[in-house]
């Protein structure tokens, strides 16, 4: 079999961390097992954690204040103290400065005012799957291998725990690490949706003027409307 760089990643990688620390925590010596049998073993376990990450990334999402997708694509509002909102979309370092032009010409091309975010970013998403030499499946990559590195810290320290949870080191070191994770996994969600969106700018460069599939005005983000012949 031929694992992909996806596989190694998120699968093997996680599966093998995830064989060694339930060896350690049951006292078994992994030195005598069949190498074969441990990669197998090893990218089922990575394979399961996968599905685990995906069932749980909805409270990933929430704990992140949102998908960063939904995010990067909803103006930001005006602030209470100072009067004006933000020139930008996206969270501390990384920004995103074209919201407006993306969200205007999405919403002109789905020929709706009043699309919600998902539907401006699976819109989005669609370009970037046809260009050949897009970075987006690598940010995508780079986004899924976090969220197993961080689902598979979830599930270390839980089966560690067993062993030591009367050290007074051990769940202050857990926190840490799980928070950096997290803030790591939250970057990468952000990084991959904005290249979506930097993907989708690329392949509409004269975005002022875009006019799809039957719409017979031009986009704009003040005043928007949409006339279908």
């Amino acid at each position: 079999m031929n694992f992909k760089y996806y596989d190694i990643l998120s699968t093997l990688i996680s599966g093998c961390i995830l064989v060694l620390v339930i060896a350690f925590a049951l006292d078994k010596d992994t030195s005598e097992m069949n190498s074969v049998l441990l990669l197998a073993l090893a990218y089922v376990l990575g394979y399961v954690l996968n599905a685990i990450s995906g069932l749980i990334e909805p409270f990933y999402y929430w704990t992140m204040g949102g998908m960063p997708s939904d995010r990067l694509l909803t103006a930001p509002s005006v602030s209470k103290k100072t009067g004006k909102a933000k020139k930008y979309t996206g969270c501390r370092r990384i920004r995103f400065y074209q919201y407006e032009k993306v969200i205007s010409n999405l919403m002109c091309e789905l020929s709706n005012p009043n699309a919600s975010t998902r539907e401006m970013f699976e819109r989005a998403k669609a370009y970037s799957s046809t260009k050949t030499d897009s970075r987006v499946p690598d940010f995508n990559s780079q986004y899924a291998f976090s969220r197993a590195m961080l689902t598979l810290n979830i599930g270390v320290g839980i089966i560690l725990s067993f062993d030591f949870y009367g050290c007074w080191w051990y769940w202050p070191s857990f926190l840490g690490v799980s928070f950096l994770l997290w803030n790591r996994c939250k970057e990468r969600g952000y990084y991959y949706a904005r290249e979506v969106l930097v993907e989708y700018l690329k392949q509409n460069k004269d975005g002022k003027n875009f006019r799809p599939w039957g719409c017979s005005v031009t986009c704009g983000w003040s005043g928007f409307a949409i006339q279908t012949n």
